[in-house]
C-alpha cells in the first residue's frame, strides 16, 4: 500500500508537474509572440515612417533644386538686361551727334525764316484750329517679366482713350511691342478705338532703321489728314528704380521749341559691385547762324520741309531709347527681386528639409532604443536574469523522468482534492 500509494503520490505529481508545463508554457508563448509583434510592429512602423518620407524627401529636393535653378535663370536675366541697358546708352551717345546738328540747323532755318508764314507752307509744323482725330503711338514692350512697365503704360493709354471718347473722338492706335495689343483689348472692352493696320515689334537692338519705319506710319497719317495730332505714349526713364509713363505731343512739330525741354542722357555705372545710372541734363542744341548774303539752292522752307522728317524719326529713335532703357531697368528691378525671393525661399525649404529629417533620424533612433528596452525587459528583470520557457522545458522533464525512475516522493505532495483549484492558482500567479 506504500508503495502504491507512493506511486499514485508519484503519478499526481507528474501529472501536476505537467499541467503546469502546459500551463507556463500556455502564458508565456503568447507572451512571447507578443513581444515579436510588437518588434515586428515596431519595425513595421519605421518602414511606414520611412516609406512617405522617401518620396517626400525626394520631392523637397527636387523643389529646392528648382528653385535654386529659376534663382539663377531669374539672375542671368538681370544681367542680360544691364548688358541691354549699357547698349541702349551707346545707341544713345552715338546718335546725340546727328540729332544736334539736325536740331541745330532746323532751328536755325526758323529763325530766319521767322515771320514769313511759316506754318502754311510746312505741313509738319501746321496747327489746326480744332482737333477732332488724334493718333497715339503706344511704345510697350514684346515680352513681359518687368515688373509694372507694361502695366502702367497701357493703364495710362486706356485712360487717355477713355479721356478721349468723352470728347467724342474716336483715337487711332499705332503700336510698338506685342505686348500694346493684347494689354488693351483686355482693358479696353467698352472703349472706343481703331487700329491703323500695321503693328510693329520693340526691336531687341533698335536701330535708325526701326525709328524710320514708325515715323513713315505716323508721318503719313498725320500728312493724309486722318488724324490732326500724333500723340506718343511711353515709359520715360529716370533711373533703374524708377520709370514713368508719359505722354508728349508728337506732331504737330512746335516751330518755337523743336527741342526736347526734357533731353537728358545717362550711363549706368557699376560702384562697389551695384549698377547705377548717371543722368545728365544735356543742353539744347544752338541755332546754326546763318549769314544774311547765304543763297539757298532751293528755298528754305523747302529744306526745312525735307529736314523734319528726320528730326521727327531721330525724335522716335530717343523715345524708342527711353523706353527700352525704363523696360530693362524694370526688368533688371523685377528679376532682381525675384533672385532673392529665390535665395530666401530655398533657404527656407533647405531648413525645413533638414527639420523633417532631423526628426525622422530622432524618431527611429527613439524607436531603436525602444525595441532595445522592450528586448532586455522580455530577456531580464529587476531580479536579474530569467530563464525563457524553452531553457527551462528540458530541465523540468529531466527532473521529472529521474523523479519516476528513483520513485521518490516530493517534498509538498499536492493532495488530490487540491487538483482542481490548480488551474486557477496558476493563473492568478500568472
Amino acid at each position: 500500500m506504500t508503495n502504491a500509494a507512493h506511486r499514485t503520490s508519484s503519478l499526481a505529481a507528474a501529472l501536476v508537474a505537467g499541467a503546469v508545463l502546459a500551463c507556463v508554457r500556455y502564458l508565456h508563448v503568447p507572451s512571447s509572440s507578443g513581444f515579436v509583434g510588437s518588434s515586428m510592429s515596431s519595425r513595421s512602423r519605421r518602414t511606414e515612417s520611412r516609406m512617405p518620407r522617401g518620396p517626400v524627401d525626394k520631392a523637397m529636393k527636387d523643389r529646392i533644386e528648382s528653385v535654386k535653378k529659376t534663382g539663377k535663370l531669374t539672375d542671368a536675366m538681370r544681367l542680360v538686361a544691364a548688358a541691354k541697358v549699357r547698349r541702349a546708352q551707346d545707341g544713345v551717345q552715338q546718335s546725340r551727334p546727328f540729332s544736334d546738328e539736325l536740331t541745330g540747323m532746323i532751328k536755325g532755318l526758323v529763325k530766319k525764316l521767322k515771320g514769313s508764314g511759316l506754318e502754311a507752307e510746312l505741313p509738319m509744323l501746321r496747327v489746326p484750329e480744332k482737333v477732332t482725330n488724334v493718333g497715339i503711338l503706344v511704345i510697350a514692350a514684346n515680352r513681359g517679366l518687368c515688373g509694372a512697365y507694361n502695366t502702367y503704360v497701357l493703364k495710362k493709354t486706356a485712360a487717355r482713350i477713355e479721356e478721349l471718347n468723352k470728347q467724342g473722338i474716336v483715337p487711332k492706335l499705332v503700336l510698338v511691342g506685342r505686348k500694346a495689343l493684347g494689354g488693351l483689348n483686355t482693358r479696353l472692352s467698352k472703349a472706343e478705338y481703331n487700329y491703323t493696320g500695321k503693328f510693329f515689334d520693340m526691336p531687341d537692338t533698335i536701330r535708325a532703321k526701326a525709328a524710320n519705319e514708325i515715323g513713315d506710319e505716323v508721318r503719313n497719317l498725320f500728312l493724309s489728314g486722318e488724324v490732326d495730332k500724333v500723340e506718343v505714349m511711353y515709359g520715360k526713364f529716370f533711373s533703374l528704380l524708377k520709370n514713368e509713363a508719359t505722354i508728349r505731343t508728337l506732331l504737330p512739330l512746335s516751330p518755337t521749341g523743336i527741342e526736347d525741354p526734357e533731353d537728358e542722357t545717362f550711363r549706368m555705372t557699376s560702384e562697389d559691385g551695384k549698377l547705377k545710372v548717371e543722368k545728365t541734363k544735356e543742353k539744347s542744341a544752338k541755332a546754326k547762324i546763318i549769314e544774311p548774303d547765304v543763297i539757298f539752292d532751293q528755298p528754305p522752307e523747302t529744306i526745312l520741309n525735307a529736314m523734319l522728317p528726320l528730326y521727327l524719326n531721330s525724335q522716335i529713335l530717343s523715345l524708342l531709347y527711353d523706353a527700352q532703357a525704363s523696360e530693362l531697368s524694370s526688368r533688371m528691378t523685377a528679376m532682381k527681386a525675384a533672385t532673392d525671393n529665390a535665395d530666401e525661399l530655398a533657404k527656407k525649404l533647405t531648413t525645413l528639409y533638414n527639420k523633417k529629417r532631423q526628426a525622422a533620424i530622432t524618431q527611429e533612433i527613439c524607436e531603436i532604443s525602444a525595441g532595445a528596452l522592450c528586448l532586455e525587459d522580455a530577456e531580464g528583470g529587476e531580479g536579474g536574469p530569467q530563464l525563457g520557457i524553452f531553457d527551462n522545458e528540458e530541465n523540468v522533464g529531466t527532473d521529472f523522468l529521474k523523479e519516476l525512475e528513483d520513485e521518490s516522493v516530493p517534498e509538498d505532495p499536492i493532495a488530490p482534492e487540491d487538483m482542481a483549484a490548480l488551474p486557477k492558482i496558476v493563473m492568478d500567479e500568472a
